[in-house]
């Protein structure tokens, strides 16, 4: 069989673009999680209507419980973190929330597939976050986001300082220079690449353009910030690079942020480590009941 130089490129360019998806050792046991998901009775699944758009979210728990917000990464939907949702530890305690991000699932945007503008789709976010906040009761609201969820997540505490008390990104860009579009996702943006690449990938690529600008804006927002922060990343990440890492120990308040590696640890922290997310999920609500009461 004749070699076609193209085909090597775009089986390059679909293995990178979806490796926060699924890897072969993890298939398995991520179809289980997705199919225990749908038929779990403690999860409802919603609508959030914000003018002409429709955010759809699964949601359990009590209200006025400490609360977490899930935002997932690119590709995905609600039921990427969504999974965190059955961990008996954090059903005791808190009430979580995971939302299909604007242009995934069922929160289709009017007239365009994707929004790549970080503040274009906070203000769509934006609307659950202030009613979430107002049904704590005083009680801590967290964002937890994964890959380009991990980017924006603190994007929106960055717009909405009085409705986030508290952030988690896990294998995520912050490091503007990090996030820039690499050579597949300028290959997947041409003809007759852009042809060759099912709408997922292609509405993945579009987001990934809106990254680094957005990371620009949050340079000088990082050493001022005052909610508790952590990032976790493993050290064998091949989507986002592990340098993010080293961004975060120069440039979070070392008095209230964690910066965790993990060794030998790819991308896939939602999926191959919900014990340690979800560790880590109750430390930051604990840390930042701690930093609501300095305030008062």
């Amino acid at each position: 069989m004749k070699f076609n130089p193209w085909y090597s490129i775009v089986f390059l360019m679909a293995i990178s673009l979806t490796a926060c998806s699924a890897t072969p050792e993890s298939v398995t046991q991520d179809r289980r999680s997705r199919a225990d998901l749908d038929r779990d009775p403690n999860i409802t699944l919603k609508q959030f209507q914000v003018g002409d758009f429709s955010l759809r979210y699964a949601e359990t728990g009590d209200i006025g419980k400490p609360t977490v917000l899930f935002i997932h990464g690119t590709p995905g939907s609600w039921r990427s973190l969504g999974r965190m949702m059955t961990r008996p530890e954090l059903q005791e305690s808190i009430r979580m929330i995971s939302i299909d991000r604007p242009g995934w699932g069922d929160s289709l945007l009017a007239g365009k597939r994707s929004e790549p503008d970080f503040r274009a789709q906070s203000l769509l976010i934006a609307p659950l976050l202030k009613q979430l906040k107002q049904e704590t009761n005083g009680e801590p609201l967290i964002l937890v986001g994964h890959s380009y969820g991990g980017s924006i997540s603190p994007y929106l505490a960055y717009a909405y300082p009085d409705l986030v008390d508290g952030v988690l990104m896990a294998a995520s860009a912050i490091d503007p220079k990090l996030g820039r579009p690499r050579w597949y996702n300028w290959a997947a943006s041409t003809w007759p690449i852009s042809r060759m690449i099912d709408e997922r990938l292609q509405i993945a690529n579009d987001e990934i353009w809106g990254v680094a600008n957005a990371l620009s804006e949050l340079e000088d927002w990082w050493q001022t910030v005052e909610i508790p922060l952590t990032f976790v990343q493993g050290e064998e990440d091949e989507l986002v690079h592990p340098r993010n890492l080293d961004f975060a120990e120069a440039q979070f308040p070392q008095n209230n942020s964690r910066v965790i590696r993990l060794q030998e640890q790819g991308h896939l922290l939602h999926v191959q480590r919900r014990d340690l997310l979800s560790e880590l999920t109750l430390d930051l609500i604990s840390r930042s009941k701690t930093y609501m009461l300095s305030q008062k």
